[in-house]
């Protein structure tokens, strides 16, 4: 029934309670309850009297149907399952919890939501996730053991949903080590990998993906650093569209990582790096900070910094990063 209401409310417009009530099937002062519950979702609803209720923003819901019709023709027989949720814990939580995929290995599966209860963020922060505002998407694949250890997927991983955003018009876009997509200083989006698997594999890997479109004012408070959304840049595109060219742009990106690993990338992360040759420095809760000054990557992905005349390499998973 929430979400019902939801679909009503897209439009940005008025609707009365009575003309919802009628919709739903259920009297006024059940729309008024069911209005009021929205807020733990992110939505912030307007209520003026005369005219009802609307959406503080309007969003077009996703479509999954236009999602599977617009991936790349190569990818679209790759698509195991590509399932769409109006809400979810966590898209990636989701994913592994679910069987793996079956045979064949080059077989992958997709979540996206509208909402998250508890999107999750590098680190174990939360992931801020309103409804209808962003992009929530997280994508499952088999890899090798080979694959993981050449080092530098999650770099790749990255550059794929900066390239995405770039196809649809945004520019001033950037890499920060690891894999955090920022625009004119602020984060746009982020990726979360997770892994499961034995040793020898098959593993299985989860990209979890958020993108920033519209964040709510209302929804931003909660964030703990500078951010930004695609609105900012200027750039309109439809979520759906969007989620379509990431997918695709994945599934590309594993199968040319599994070729030829992370030398196949390296261009493009020295055109998107934000880091190299600025003062930096790591933070590591096991270890002291340490400040340096980035020289890009090496060739596993690890980011250098020299420190006192002396170049050091600094893995993902070990460190975080802060410009300064």
């Amino acid at each position: 029934m929430r979400y019902r209401l939801i679909e009503l409310l897209a439009d940005g417009g008025f609707h009365s309670g009575s003309s919802l009530g009628l919709q739903l099937g259920i009297s006024r002062a059940a729309i008024w309850k069911h209005v009021k519950a929205l807020g733990e979702m992110g939505l912030e609803v307007h209520a003026v009297r005369g005219r009802g209720y609307r959406l503080a923003y309007n969003f077009e819901p996703l479509d999954g149907q236009g999602i599977q019709k617009q991936l790349g023709e190569s990818v679209r027989p790759r698509i195991q399952t590509l399932e769409v949720f109006p809400a979810v814990d966590s898209t990636s939580d989701y994913l592994k919890r679910i069987q793996q995929p079956s045979p064949p290995d080059d077989m992958v599966r997709v979540c996206i939501a509208e909402w998250q209860s508890a999107g999750r963020g590098r680190r174990g922060r939360r992931w801020v996730s309103p409804y209808g505002a962003n992009l929530y998407l997280s994508l499952a694949a088999q890899v090798s053991e080979a694959m993981l250890g050449s080092g530098g997927l999650s770099l790749a991983v990255a550059i794929a949903v900066a390239e995405s955003l770039q196809a649809c018009g945004l520019k001033d876009a950037g890499l920060k080590w690891p894999n955090d997509i920022y625009y004119q200083g602020r984060k746009l989006a982020g990726i979360l990998l997770d892994l499961a698997g034995e040793s020898g594999g098959p593993y299985r890997i989860v990209i979890g993906v958020g993108v920033n479109l519209k964040l709510p004012v209302s929804a931003a408070r909660d964030i703990d650093q500078p951010w930004a959304d695609l609105s900012q840049s200027g750039v309109s595109v439809n979520r759906s569209e969007l989620a379509a060219l990431i997918i695709t742009s994945l599934v590309r990106t594993l199968d040319l990582f599994n070729e030829h690993g992370l030398r196949a990338f390296i261009k493009d992360w020295e055109r998107l790096d934000l880091v190299s040759g600025r003062a930096v420095e790591l933070h590591n809760e096991h270890k002291p900070m340490i400040k340096g000054v980035a020289r890009g990557i090496d060739p596993r992905g690890a980011l250098l910094i020299e420190h006192d005349g002396v170049t050091r390499s600094y893995h993902a998973g070990e460190v975080s990063i802060r410009l300064s």
